[in-house]
């Protein structure tokens, strides 16, 4: 029985002390996960969106309520004691906790209409197990979806008639707003019989302007290859035609390739190429559903320089 209220506890009820119960926040233990995994009061700061004199404040006043320190300070930054690291183990169990209940009543809550745009070459790879798995997990919300090339996609979040963008760095520079998710490497692709390559290296490529194109050309003359353009087609799937049939070799991203007939990566004899960007791009319009899309779109294709702490 609760004697402050003469009301019975529900079975299995255990009552904290009040130290515990704050301890036992999602806001706290994001705090000590975020500086057992950073070793900085900064960079934790950063990563949780806060200021670093919150953060300190935050573990001071967590100190306080346990009476020992949890991290060594030093200008090197900190470093969890044998209590702070069995905390922020426990603290990354709570939070994903937290998470599962949280998705558990999101797929009941989630819902709105959110306008999706991307490319074709790389959109068509792992956005439709993407939208999959929204669809299931999150029945309320309605995704309409617009393939284009990446300039009019962004004219479409300008014009706010997109929501947010999948984009690569084929077209125009990604703009400073994108969130850049982890590199795709570019492969060269020709016909799947093993035949060397012939020479001058017959190439099909995308449109002028296309600044894979462009780095596929200049790869070619650094190693002094010589080409002849045969196949000028904007479409991947253009692109994919002509290696296949032994028209020309195409440049393009190696997630394209995977799982396609007929063709395969050329690695001998042509020189490498760079990464392709990929960035997503969110549109002025805000809400849950579109950020629930976003999230799922940047798990699918990752962000090195996202800290994934749980949600609450």
């Amino acid at each position: 029985m609760d004697t402050r209220s003469g009301r019975c506890a529900p079975m299995g009820y255990i009552e904290t002390s009040a130290s515990i119960r704050n301890i036992l926040r999602s806001d706290t233990m994001r705090v000590i996960v975020a500086l057992a995994e950073l070793n900085s009061v900064r960079a934790a700061a950063e990563a949780l969106a806060l200021s670093p004199s919150a953060v300190s404040k935050q573990l001071r006043r967590l100190e306080d309520q346990v009476g020992r320190p949890l991290f060594l300070r030093s200008r090197q930054g900190v470093v969890p004691t044998a209590e702070g690291a069995e905390l922020a183990q426990v603290g990354r169990r709570f939070l994903a906790l937290v998470d599962e209940v949280g998705k558990k009543f999101d797929r009941e809550m989630v819902s709105g209409h959110v306008r999706l745009g991307i490319t074709e070459d790389i959109g068509l790879t792992r956005v439709p197990d993407v939208l999959r798995q929204c669809a299931a997990r999150f029945p309320g919300i309605e995704v309409e979806l617009t393939v284009a090339y990446s300039s009019e996609l962004l004219a479409a979040l300008e014009a706010q008639k997109l929501d947010l963008a999948l984009l690569a760095d084929g077209g125009p520079r990604l703009p400073d707003t994108a969130l850049r998710l982890h590199p795709e490497p570019m492969v060269w692709v020709g016909r799947s019989d093993g035949s060397p390559p012939p020479r001058p290296l017959p190439l099909a490529v995308s449109s002028e302007g296309c600044q894979w194109r462009a780095k596929a050309i200049r790869a070619l003359e650094a190693a002094g290859i010589p080409y002849k353009i045969v196949c000028t087609s904007p479409s991947t799937a253009g692109q994919l035609a002509a290696a296949r049939i032994g028209l020309g070799v195409s440049p393009l991203p190696r997630s394209v390739v995977s799982g396609q007939d007929g063709i395969a990566i050329i690695r001998d004899g042509l020189p490498a190429l760079t990464d392709v960007t990929l960035g997503l791009v969110l549109g002025a319009r805000a809400g849950k559903a579109i950020r629930t899309l976003s999230d799922a779109l940047v798990t699918a294709y990752g962000a090195p320089d996202r800290l994934q702490l749980g949600t609450s």
